[in-house]
């Protein structure tokens, strides 16, 4: 096999490593969703992201290096320094475990490749990815604004008061139904209300009965009816 063919097996061998092992871990992590991911607090996903990240990282990290070792003996070290002054010469730190670090002790005093490959160069961005805020807005697609509840300590006048008030209570469906008298009263209601010139929203709260003969008499007064009588 000559060495363009060597290259072609290294990056398929890379590239069918690194999908699987990646798809295995995203369908792990998936398996183990204790909710939905729009339901978990944001410490959670943090955590998951995390897990991804450093699986991604790591496997970046082996396809940079199997990738630039092209089936060569490799050593993985950090450049520490170098000094360029009638010649170079660089420092490497190896850790003591490093792959293949007898080979290199071997080779003392032969001519050896550096290869300059940094996994950090197919990562950048990473870090940026986090979980999502545990309190998010509901106004689809809008966070909360800084003004929200703006103004709600103030009342009409400005002068920040609280407004004391009385709920009426709603007439309830077992309520006995209003007498002949009440229905012609919340007429009478309804159409000296008009010619006061207040709205029909005006409609005090009362039963569904009232409110309707007190929208009868309202109307009937715009209508330009010049009696309060009522219809049969």
């Amino acid at each position: 096999m000559n060495a363009p063919d060597d290259v072609k097996a290294v990056l398929g061998m890379t590239a069918d490593t690194v999908g699987k092992d990646l798809l295995t871990a995203l369908l792990q992590e998936i398996r183990l969703l204790p909710d939905v991911w729009v339901k978990l607090p944001k410490g959670k996903q943090g955590d998951i992201i995390d897990r991804l990240r450093d699986r991604v990282t790591s496997n970046v990290r082996m396809a940079v290096h199997l990738m630039a070792s092209q089936g060569r003996t490799v050593v993985v070290g950090d450049l520490e320094q170098i000094t360029i002054k009638n010649g170079t010469k660089a420092v490497i730190n190896i850790g003591r475990g490093a792959e293949s670090l007898h080979e290199l002790y071997d080779a003392q005093g032969k001519a050896v490749l550096i290869v300059v490959a940094d996994a950090g160069d197919h990562t950048g961005g990473m870090d940026e990815i986090q979980g999502e805020a545990d309190q998010r807005g509901l106004d689809l697609g809008h966070e909360y604004h800084d003004n929200d509840g703006g103004g709600m300590d103030k009342s009409e006048n400005d002068r920040g008061t609280t407004i004391d008030g009385e709920v009426p209570r709603l007439p309830a469906p077992s309520d006995p139904g209003p007498t002949a008298e009440e229905r012609n009263q919340a007429f009478d209601d309804g159409y000296e209300a008009a010619a006061a010139g207040k709205l029909e929203s005006d409609c005090p709260v009362i039963s569904g009965e009232l409110v309707i003969e007190w929208l009868r008499g309202h109307r009937t007064f715009h209508a330009g009816k010049n009696t309060k009588g009522r219809k049969a």
